[in-house]
């Protein structure tokens, strides 16, 4: 005859099932005891910490790696603590309760969800955003390659053959070096207008790498939500 748990605080004993129940057998347990203690449908005034500890039995029972470590524990027995003195005995440890998902937390993670959701659209419009308005100005300003002077002034000269002394723009981006030249932009309409032409793929790459994770994570967490919002329902 296989043995029942009867041991006080015991998990099997709280789901009411033999030790050597299978799975599907602790699944239906699990179900029958919790129409009988869930706190909308009983009277005891105990019935929501039996409830409570009725899902967190089955947390650990359900779980084949909790359910072993449990039993490695509760047949280990009772063990003499090191620090206690002669004859005390101490019980052996329970494996930590797996955390239970609350109506709350489920609708946390949906709402969170749906925040990262729009955060991601708004890194990506944001990046193509700039990515465009940078290509626009590249497109309009004229590329040539200027002499670096005292003072933060580069000299250059422009396409119509005028020579432009101006203040070197400060550089962003991937820059272009520090030698006696630079490579620069500058504006046919206003040539002393300059700005530096240097490449910003690094930084698109690293909005659109940004963009794409919060993209990806919204959702996870929006669907990971109603899955989980939808099992406590079930209850």
């Amino acid at each position: 005859m296989p043995t029942t748990a009867r041991e006080a605080g015991d998990l099997y004993a709280v789901l009411g099932v033999d030790v050597s129940a299978s799975g599907d057998e602790i699944a239906r347990a699990y179900r029958a005891r919790a129409k009988q203690l869930h706190p909308d449908t009983s009277d005891d005034p105990r019935a929501s910490d039996r409830f409570n500890e009725l899902v967190d039995a089955y947390g650990v029972l359900a779980n084949h790696r909790t359910r072993r470590e449990y039993d490695q524990s509760r047949t280990a027995g009772p063990r003499i603590s090191s620090g206690a003195g002669p004859g005390t005995r101490i019980a052996a440890p329970v494996p930590a309760m797996p955390k239970r998902w609350t109506r709350r937390r489920a609708l946390t993670a949906i709402v969170g969800g749906m925040l990262v959701t729009v955060l991601g659209l708004g890194a990506a419009v944001l990046t193509w955003q700039l990515h465009q308005s940078d290509a626009r100005r590249h497109a309009r300003f004229q590329p040539v390659d200027a002499r670096r002077v005292d003072n933060n002034q580069i000299v250059f000269v422009a396409a119509d053959g005028r020579i432009v002394r101006t203040t070197e723009p400060q550089q962003h981006g991937e820059g272009n070096g520090l030698g006696p030249t630079v490579r620069v932009r500058y504006d046919p309409a206003n040539p002393a207008h300059v700005i530096v032409d240097s490449s910003t793929l690094g930084r698109d790459i690293t909005f659109a790498i940004v963009a794409l994770k919060l993209l990806i994570g919204g959702p996870v967490f929006v669907v990971l939500g109603a899955r989980r919002l939808r099992a406590t329902s079930a209850r």
